[in-house]
């Protein structure tokens, strides 16, 4: 796998400019805060923006409901100049609740609503585990991205990650699930015997298991493939290589 692209050393300016307007669709394809002397007038991110969102589809992870947010110095830091462990489930919650909205894909106006508002059927956390692997500083900008594991009659499962772009890197995952209980008796409730969007979804979010998991096997092939490769390359030559760090 190729190596994934540096960011030079720009100005302050160009180093934050992911909270620029002008890095978002819509703006003007030269960029404001782009340097002088780099090669391209564009958002410094937008490489690896597109080498993270490469990484992230290959792995598994459904790009119908990644979030980016960058990192915000006088709200996300501590007092040692890291994001704070507080503003985690912050990142995390902006695609959780993307994936909530792509209920939408099986569901009509009226259940979405009941749903969403509290009054019919509701996905609640259960239960999910928190690793923080790398430190992150500002600036930089983290994708938050989720993949379907498994979908049960009362549960869903998935796996969520932050992906640091300057970092080029998972810096932070989830594990966990979510229970469908009905709202009336606070129990949970199997979704396929409510028929209409609910029996949809749970169809649905089987066949994107079923999808995901076999993009995850097969990026785990590669990647054995070129750890192998490089482990030899090293044995060969003598050295000690370094790896990206994004394993799963």
């Amino acid at each position: 796998m190729a190596r994934p692209p540096q960011i030079p050393q720009p100005s302050r300016l160009a180093q934050s400019a992911y909270m620029s307007p002008y890095s978002h669709s819509g703006a003007p394809a030269s960029h404001p805060n782009a340097d002088s002397h780099a090669s391209t007038d564009t958002d410094l991110y937008a490489p690896l923006r597109a080498s993270a969102l490469a990484s992230l589809e290959a792995m598994g992870f459904d790009g119908r409901t990644m979030a980016e947010r960058g990192v915000v110095w006088a709200e996300d830091q501590d007092p040692f100049g890291h994001v704070a462990h507080s503003q985690y489930m912050h990142f995390f919650g902006l695609v959780f609740h993307r994936v909530m909205e792509s209920y939408t894909e099986y569901f009509d106006e009226d259940e979405y609503d009941g749903m969403v508002k509290g009054r019919t059927v509701i996905p609640v956390v259960r239960k999910y585990e928190l690793e923080i692997r790398r430190v992150v500083t500002y600036p930089d900008s983290l994708i938050a991205a989720n993949r379907q594991e498994r979908i049960e009659p009362t549960r869903s499962h998935s796996t969520t990650v932050l992906y640091s772009l300057k970092q080029q890197a998972i810096v932070a995952q989830v594990i966990g699930n979510v229970t469908f209980m009905d709202v009336k008796t606070s129990r949970p409730v199997d979704i396929r015997t409510l028929g209409g969007g609910w029996t949809k979804l749970y169809e649905g979010f089987a066949r994107r298991a079923e999808t995901a998991r076999g993009l995850r096997v097969k990026w785990e092939e590669s990647e054995l493939k070129r750890k192998g490769k490089a482990k030899g390359k090293e044995e060969k030559g003598g050295g000690v290589g370094r790896d990206r760090g994004s394993r799963l």
